[in-house]
């Protein structure tokens, strides 16, 4: 069973007029779903799940969290640089966007309600640092989905894999010299925000537990779908986690006016296929889908439409 979870918070974080990140792109990947014919299982009504402020401090520094909170609640405009627009609604889906990627979590490996998940929020989460706001991010909100399931005594390897085209930094930073999170990201490079190189593997214990697999500017399907297999699904099969988290950032689309590459929506549609496909033997087919970005609304909305298919076992 595929849970699909949202929440009118996220429109309560306003980037203002005519920002790419705004509360459109929600209104997208819903359609998408309602393509796929799946818009009926769509909750956007669960309570904030009561583990949210804890994860959140302890992935972030906890006066990162609280200055945060206090700069939406005076009315601020910009969190640490112009690049984080806020409202006084923004701590609130920032945090909206952690405890559903815990409901989800809850529901995959604690409950078993559900065999993989898709999580349509915003504001994204990648670049976020542990005590600094970058990109349009300010929880990591896959970052505390991992530290959350890796508190359950069944999980003790987690590998997140990142899609967006841009590199997660904040992803990779924050479990860099740790070994019970495999992190992979493919994307554009070098792109924003100049992290990423193919020889950053982690560091101390971590070292060989940071994977980056990056691309050339125009990358399409066949270049996405061969290092796919030559790089990640090999390392998902040898290194076998307990569960699989997907940072989704649908920017990649050939549409997308920011990313300049030449994904399509199928090709966003077989990835998630062998994904799917490698998590059946390595975690029982357990996978966490979470939204991180695709700013042009049709490449959005035909990606996720794909993306939720496949998930789905379609």
């Amino acid at each position: 069973m595929l849970s699909l979870l949202t929440s009118p918070l996220f429109r309560r974080h306003d980037t203002g007029s005519g920002h790419p990140e705004s509360s459109d792109r929600i209104s997208s990947a819903l359609a998408g779903i309602d393509r796929a014919g799946l818009s009926a299982n769509v909750r956007d009504d669960l309570a904030r799940h009561p583990e949210t402020l804890r994860i959140i401090r302890k992935v972030h520094d906890p006066e990162y969290e609280r200055k945060f909170d206090d700069a939406c609640r005076r009315g601020g405009r910009l969190f640490h640089s112009l690049d984080n627009p806020i409202s006084n609604g923004s701590h609130t889906a920032a945090s909206e966007a952690v405890s559903l990627a815990l409901h989800a979590a809850d529901e995959i490996w604690r409950t078993h309600s559900a065999d993989r998940a898709f999580i349509v929020a915003r504001p994204p989460g990648h670049h976020a640092e542990r005590a600094s706001a970058m990109g349009f991010c300010f929880f990591n909100t896959i970052a505390c989905a991992a530290e959350y399931l890796l508190e359950r005594p069944e999980v003790a390897r987690v590998l997140i894999f990142d899609f967006d085209v841009h590199h997660g930094n904040g992803t990779q930073h924050l479990f860099e010299s740790r070994d019970d999170v495999l992190y992979s990201s493919i994307h554009r490079f070098p792109f924003y925000p100049g992290t990423g190189a193919g020889n950053e593997i982690g560091t101390g214990r971590g070292t060989g537990f940071t994977r980056n697999i990056p691309l050339e500017q125009g990358s399409g399907d066949s270049v996405y779908l061969r290092s796919l297999e030559e790089s990640l699904l090999p390392l998902i099969e040898d290194y076998r986690p307990d569960a699989i988290l997907l940072s989704s950032g649908f920017d990649a689309h050939s549409r997308d006016p920011l990313g300049g590459m030449r994904l399509t929506e199928s090709g966003f549609g077989e990835i998630t296929r062998r994904l799917v496909e490698v998590a059946g033997t390595s975690c029982d087919g357990r996978i966490l889908s979470l939204l991180e970005v695709g700013y042009d609304r049709e490449g959005l909305a035909s990606s996720v439409a794909e993306h939720v298919i496949a998930l789905s076992g379609g």
